[in-house]
């Protein structure tokens, strides 16, 4: 629970409004919808199921309307005494040999004349009255087929053991008469047994086209994969509105003898169906359907689709609404939350503009105000970063030391009185130069090469003042000396080099300076004798915390009195954090020390 609660929580306002809100009405809708088909699903099937016995009963009463009229053409035949005597007389002129062509014929026409009446009130159907010695009587033409074969049928020796009445329902069979195979290929028959004489049977006949029942399945209106049929008491198809299944069993007259209910599921054509049978009125046959279980329940189930499917439309409605005053009732919400983010990452300049008497619109005017006062609060800490930066340069370029001067110009005056040399006013040039770089004070910063140029008067100065010998050596990018760079940042650098890394001694000062990714780098390095381990691990440390110490290193025998931890200081309070400096020990002696300066003057001035 705890883990859908943070997944959900990762959403924006608007969103786990929408989805609580659709949860909400969705849920309770499906979860009705289910337990609803689950509470009637039983009456559902039982109706599907009455639907389809009132099918099948009307089916069977029109059925039964043409098993009444074989019937009834069976029962006459059978109780007429003229057609009975008259093949009794042709039964005993067969006996005595007096039979002939005229008197076959005379009988044929008297029969025909007896049963006219009757066979012009019935259906369509064919008659055979067969003797065993050798008459016929058919309504047929008796040149298409000898009905004296019906008498080897096996199904006519099962007649012999019904009684005097009893009918013999033979089913379906081929039709017999050639020129109507192709339009009927199958009959319905039934049969009865005529005794004449205690020796001499007649039988009886009546047939009629299956389609005659076929088409009584197709007038009903059935789903496209229903079937329907009519089968015997060993499961065998008579008729069905699928032709093709006519002459075979149906492999589920287990589930049609044995069922406790008025029906059954089975699995047919790789689906369920359901199985609902009715007794025909006659005989052991049977009507049978089957319909797809899902179309079966889908007709009775027709009022709750339509009803959800109105539930669906008026949710989908209900649902864009909603979308709509949830998008303009949290856009306020959605528009501070965008401030918020961009005032996070640094952008000041944002405002939500949210305006209105509502707790979210009071909000975000109060933190529109509240960014107004940071961003002038900023302003006003920059101005007074930038005044303190200046004021504090002022002050260290004021810090010359009087003793440094003084000696200078003492060493000067000897110099000048002893020899006379040219090479004093190189001295001197070199003197008034770095005394107006240290006085001129309108321009913080400088082309690089300016800066070098100081140095090099500086290294001058000091080996002319300490009889040293130190060179400076320029390694630097022609690109590089047009870049501007603060003022007498580097004269601390060598001078720390000179006073501590050679112990006054002489030696080579190589500067070189280079573009690489978005910075200025400048490195200055010496061959004295480097940093005690130690000693730089606890100058790194002091850089590191110099900007919170705010800690100024002063040298009072220096130039400047101005170190290394106040340079890193004040290259800082320039150009800000992108600004750092590496300090590293030479292998062979020596210290690199080596400055990273952004390129973007302008956003350097504003850090």
């Amino acid at each position: 629970m705890k883990r859908v609660t943070n997944i959900f929580g990762r959403f924006s306002l608007r969103t786990r409004l929408i989805i609580s809100s659709v949860l909400c009405i969705l849920l309770p809708s499906v979860l009705t919808y289910i337990i609803t088909n689950y509470l009637i699903k039983d009456e559902q099937v039982n109706r599907a199921v009455t639907q389809t016995e009132g099918t099948l009963q009307v089916l069977d009463q029109n059925i039964t309307q043409y098993f009444d009229d074989l019937l009834y053409l069976s029962n006459y035949i059978q109780f007429d005494s003229q057609i009975n005597s008259i093949l009794k007389q042709n039964i005993k002129r067969n006996d005595n040999n007096v039979y002939t062509q005229d008197l076959y014929a005379r009988d044929y026409l008297e029969i025909s004349r007896n049963l006219e009446g009757v066979t012009n009130l019935l259906e369509p159907s064919y008659l055979t009255i067969s003797l065993e010695n050798g008459f016929n009587f058919v309504n047929y033409p008796n040149n298409e087929y000898n009905s004296t074969n019906l008498l080897n049928k096996t199904w006519f020796k099962e007649i012999r053991n019904l009684n005097d009445y009893g009918t013999h329902w033979v089913g379906v069979h081929p039709n017999y008469i050639e020129p109507e195979k192709e339009e009927n290929p199958y009959l319905i028959s039934i049969a009865r047994l005529l005794k004449l004489t205690e020796m001499t049977d007649a039988l009886i006949l009546i047939s009629i086209n299956e389609r005659e029942i076929n088409s009584l399945f197709k007038q009903i209106d059935f789903d496209k994969e229903q079937e329907l049929m009519l089968i015997n008491a060993e499961g065998v198809i008579l008729s069905a509105n699928n032709e093709t299944q006519i002459l075979r069993k149906n492999k589920y007259l287990e589930e049609i003898k044995n069922k406790k209910d008025n029906f059954s599921i089975v699995h047919y054509h790789n689906k369920d169906y359901l199985l609902v049978s009715y007794p025909l009125s006659y005989a052991d046959w049977t009507l049978v359907s089957m319909v797809p279980y899902e179309s079966a329940i889908g007709k009775i189930n027709m009022v709750t689709k339509n009803s959800l499917l109105f539930q669906i439309i008026f949710y989908t409605i209900f649902l864009i609404i909603l979308i709509i005053l949830v998008k303009n009732l949290t856009k306020p919400v959605t528009r501070l939350s965008f401030v918020m983010n961009e005032a996070e990452n640094g952008n000041l300049k944002v405002r939500s503009g949210i305006n209105g008497p509502g707790d979210v619109e009071k909000l975000g005017y109060s933190l529109d105000n509240m960014l107004d006062k940071i961003e002038n609060m900023l302003e006003q800490i920059k101005k007074e970063e930038n005044s303190k930066r200046k004021a504090e340069l002022e002050m260290l370029q004021a810090q010359i030391n009087p003793h440094f001067l003084f000696n200078i110009l003492n060493s000067i005056r000897l110099k000048i009185f002893i020899d006379g040399d040219e090479n004093i006013a190189n001295l001197i040039q070199s003197l008034s130069l770095l005394l107006r770089m240290t006085i001129n004070r309108n321009n913080e910063f400088i082309p690089l090469e300016k800066e070098i140029e100081v140095i090099e008067h500086y290294i001058k100065l000091m080996n002319f003042r300490g009889k040293y010998n130190f060179e400076i050596k320029k390694e630097c990018e022609l690109n590089t000396l047009v870049e501007e760079v603060p003022r007498f940042f580097l004269q601390p650098i060598i001078e720390n080099s000179i006073i501590h890394g050679y112990k006054q001694k002489s030696g080579i000062i190589v500067i070189s300076t280079w573009m690489e990714d978005g910075f200025l780098l400048i490195q200055v390095k010496d061959n004295g004798k480097g940093f005690h381990p130690e000693d730089l691990e606890i100058l790194k440390r002091t850089l590191s915390t110099t900007m919170s110490t705010n800690k100024l290193e002063k040298n009072e025998s220096s130039f400047t009195g101005i170190g290394i931890t106040n340079v890193y200081q004040r290259m800082l309070l320039i150009y800000g954090e992108k600004f750092h400096l590496e300090i590293e020990n030479q292998p062979l002696g020596g210290v690199i020390i080596t400055f990273y300066i952004p390129r973007n003057k302008e956003e350097s001035k504003n850090v």
